[in-house]
């Protein structure tokens, strides 16, 4: 298995980050003019990004501005289903006026219709209700944030920022969630690209919390190997996250060093151990 390239950037111009991470990932060969794409950002409540818990409006913008300088896309979707008023949020946290501009469509999965798709080899979970929007795409641009986790996840990456490709109720997910997770990336799909949003992280919980000035972008072509860099930046050991580890024992992904390509500064220099969170029942 060849290496997983991941990189680090450090900085706070969303826009030029992601475009030049997008180059340097060679998007254009994952994706084509014919393809659909979703863009899934991190909406779980409707903060701004400045608080941690949201996506950078300007990330998304940096993918559209890429996408379109390419020519790839035939259709470009920015979606999301979190906890919130998300259409609301789309306008609010700048989403809407970015993708009017660049010509891409929004799409509430909290309002989407549900389609059913079986899991093959399951763990937990033999079926999820996702999105039709998520089906009906070809490509998958994940836009996660930096947090951790207040559930059995510890932490809110690339892996976790798939529950929001699911129709109402998503609290199931946090039962068996290390498995279950796994399962569901295996029902969406792999995300071809992975932009980690670290310009603000998040410390003592994926909401209730606190934000963390760490200004970076990870990226990657890689989920897990994305993840697995992103969960050391916040002062996770190697195996310490039990979703990621588990995800590289079944192959779905790289989550050892030796596997990693690490493009950037060193860990060492980007490390800045978060507070964890305190486990709590969540009911999302």
């Amino acid at each position: 298995m060849d290496r997983a390239v991941v990189i680090i950037q450090q900085g706070t111009d969303g826009v030029k980050m992601a475009y030049q991470a997008l180059q340097e990932l060679r998007a254009q060969e994952v994706l084509s003019p014919e393809c659909r794409i979703l863009i899934k950002p991190n909406i779980t409540v409707n903060k701004p990004a400045s608080s941690g818990v949201t996506t950078h409006a300007s990330v998304v913008e940096g993918v559209l501005l890429f996408l379109r300088d390419h020519g790839l896309g035939e259709e470009v979707i920015i979606g999301e289903g979190g906890g919130c008023d998300i259409s609301r949020a789309f306008q609010e946290l700048g989403f809407a006026r970015v993708a009017q501009k660049y010509g891409a469509r929004l799409a509430n999965f909290n309002r989407d219709e549900g389609v059913s798709v079986r899991v093959r080899n399951p763990l937990v979970q033999q079926e999820f209700t996702l999105a039709r929007t998520v089906t009906e795409c070809d490509c998958l641009i994940n836009l996660p944030c930096l947090k951790v986790h207040n559930g059995e996840s510890q932490v809110t990456l690339c892996m976790k920022n798939l529950m929001g490709c699911l129709t109402r109720p998503r609290a199931f997910m946090h039962r068996e969630f290390n498995h279950r997770v796994l399962d569901l990336m295996r029902a969406v799909g792999h995300s071809e690209l992975n932009l980690i949003d670290g310009f603000v992280g998040h410390e003592g919980g994926e909401i209730h919390g606190d934000p963390v000035g760490t200004e970076l972008l990870i990226a990657s072509r890689d989920p897990v190997a994305a993840d697995t860099v992103g969960a050391a930046v916040m002062g996770f050991g190697e195996g310490e996250v039990g979703h990621i580890a588990l995800a590289g024992e079944l192959g779905l992904g790289r989550a050892s060093w030796e596997e990693i390509e690490l493009r950037g500064p060193a860990i060492e220099q980007v490390r800045h151990p978060f507070r964890r969170a305190r486990f709590a029942r969540l009911r999302w």
